[in-house]
């Protein structure tokens, strides 16, 4: 019996067709099932990026960096020396305004510095700081010039000698008394700028080589000699009026800063108050008790 060949051509084309077309079939089902994977997970990842997790993140970033601008803002209205309430309306205001609109404070008002220019608010009538921090600086030179009275006459001496380093100092506590005021704004806005604070730091280390190697060289040189009983009560003078001043017209409730709505405290804590007392009279107890202890210890008085 001979075989068709026909069978065995269909028979063999079926396999062929079958065989080949069946396997490249399942491949292309496998490729295009990794495929549609990838496109998943490059989807699910980008998802990830922009998802909930990120979406926190970006906020958290936004708050912190609102919080620091308002920080500057208010530090900005304290050295324009704008009262407390003021201060306290214009920092609810626009924190209220970036909560709602969902901004930096950097774009919607630009820096901190110029923002609190523009809104040209009004000043507080003194200005409080400078006071306090001239009156202060009057007690240490004061207290300064006592102690060096104190020496001669515990020793029966009424010439106080005046020495080169006595008045380089005198003079040194003069100029930074002189300058402090315009050195808080500069080191307020620099305190996060590590490089001008640095700037800094070292021009006041260079400025003041000279006046130390100068007293550390004619230090002992005698200029000249004036009585010293004058000089110790002038000295006193200047050592208790501030502390008089201050704690007459300071104290820590002037001007505070408020939230708008909010009341002032009508009277300091027990805590506040003696922490007032005791910064205002420091520099007085610590002169006494150095006056008492010069006399007491004296060579010639015991």
């Amino acid at each position: 019996m001979t075989s068709n060949h026909h069978d065995h051509d269909s028979s063999d084309s079926g396999r062929t067709e079958g065989g080949p077309a069946g396997s490249g079939g399942a491949a292309a089902s496998d490729v295009v099932y990794s495929t549609a994977n990838e496109e998943r997970a490059v989807a699910g990842s980008a998802g990830s990026i922009s998802g909930p997790a990120g979406i926190r993140s970006a906020e958290t970033e936004r708050e912190s960096a609102n919080a620091a601008w308002l920080d500057d803002f208010t530090i900005e209205l304290r050295l324009l020396e704008v009262s407390g309430s003021l201060i306290g309306d214009a920092v609810a205001s626009a924190g209220e305004f970036l909560e709602d609109s969902g901004t930096t404070a950097e774009e919607s008002f630009g820096s901190a510095q110029r923002y609190a220019a523009e809104l040209d608010l009004p000043a507080v009538a003194k200005a409080k700081t400078n006071e306090v921090l001239l009156m202060s600086g009057i007690g240490v030179i004061g207290l300064v010039v006592l102690g060096q009275t104190a020496f001669p006459l515990a020793g029966g001496d009424d010439g106080l000698v005046v020495r080169v380093w006595l008045l380089v100092s005198l003079v040194a506590m003069a100029l930074i008394l002189s300058l402090i005021p315009r050195a808080i704004p500069v080191l307020l806005r620099a305190r996060s700028r590590p490089l001008v604070l640095g700037m800094i730091f070292a021009g006041i280390v260079f400025g003041g080589a000279g006046p130390v190697l100068l007293s550390v060289w004619q230090g002992q040189t005698v200029l000249f000699t004036v009585p010293a009983l004058p000089v110790a009560i002038a000295a006193g003078i200047l050592l208790v009026v501030p502390a008089i001043w201050n704690q007459v017209r300071h104290n820590l409730s002037d001007d505070p800063i408020l939230e708008p709505g909010a009341e002032p405290d009508q009277r300091p804590s027990l805590g506040s108050r003696l922490f007032i007392v005791v910064t205002n009279w420091i520099l007085v107890f610590y002169g006494a008790v150095s006056i008492v202890l010069v006399f007491v210890l004296y060579p010639d008085n015991q």
